[in-house]
């Protein structure tokens, strides 16, 4: 993982240990703040979304086991048998795409739990501390304006409705897009690699349009 990813990723998660007000954060202490401590906030929040991950891979996979027996046992080259049934054809369906398509992602559920171990290991960087602090010291600075901004370009939306996951992923992509010197197609990108871990496919796509705007926004 290419560190200023693997920063990025551990000020989003800190940012749920942080307090909603963030007026009684004190800078000086935040920085000073024990990193270790930090890190063990977010890979609890990490492991609480690991044994979620690994809840829906277990569902997913017992859907499927389930949908393809009851494919095979109703099947007409089982009818009428008293015995074990016999292994059929699946049909190329969307039906059957679909429980395919469950495997993968319970797949996927399981790899991103087992990333836990490197991510952990990863935060221990120097460089990655400093730039993981750093980028929470500009949120913490500019959240009042990053929050106007996001409110004046989501006029169609209801802010106070959005999952937080994406409303503290917009913020600091936000965050970036106004007060760092990354490439705004860089910021975009990370983001969505966060969101694609994270969020939901509603909620990339929402993230996506958002920060669209915001470019838009910052370039007029």
């Amino acid at each position: 993982m290419e560190k200023r990813s693997a920063a990025r990723e551990l000020a989003f998660l800190v940012l749920f240990q942080l307090p909603q007000n963030t007026d009684k954060i004190k800078i000086d202490k935040l920085a000073k703040t024990d990193f270790h401590a930090i890190c063990l906030s977010a890979i609890r929040t990490l492991s609480d979304f690991a044994k979620t991950n690994l809840k829906k891979a277990e569902s997913n996979f017992i859907k499927s086991e389930r949908s393809l027996l009851e494919y095979q046992i109703n099947h007409e080259d089982n009818e009428g048998l008293n015995e074990a049934t016999r292994s059929v054809t699946l049909p190329n369906t969307q039906e059957t795409i679909e429980l395919i398509n469950n495997c993968y992602k319970a797949i996927s559920y399981v790899r991103e739990s087992l990333q836990i171990p490197e991510l952990y290991w990863h935060y221990q960087d120097p460089e990655i501390q400093e730039f993981t602090l750093a980028l929470l010291i500009k949120y913490i600075d500019h959240k009042d304006e990053v929050q106007a901004l996001i409110k004046e370009v989501s006029q169609s939306w209801d802010i106070s409705r959005m999952m937080k996951v994406d409303k503290k992923l917009i913020e600091l992509a936000v965050t970036e897009l106004n007060y760092t010197d990354l490439p705004n197609a860089v910021v975009v990108s990370e983001a969505m690699k966060i969101s694609n871990k994270y969020s939901t496919e509603e909620g990339s796509k929402f993230i996506n349009g958002i920060l669209a705007d915001v470019i838009k926004t910052i370039k007029d």
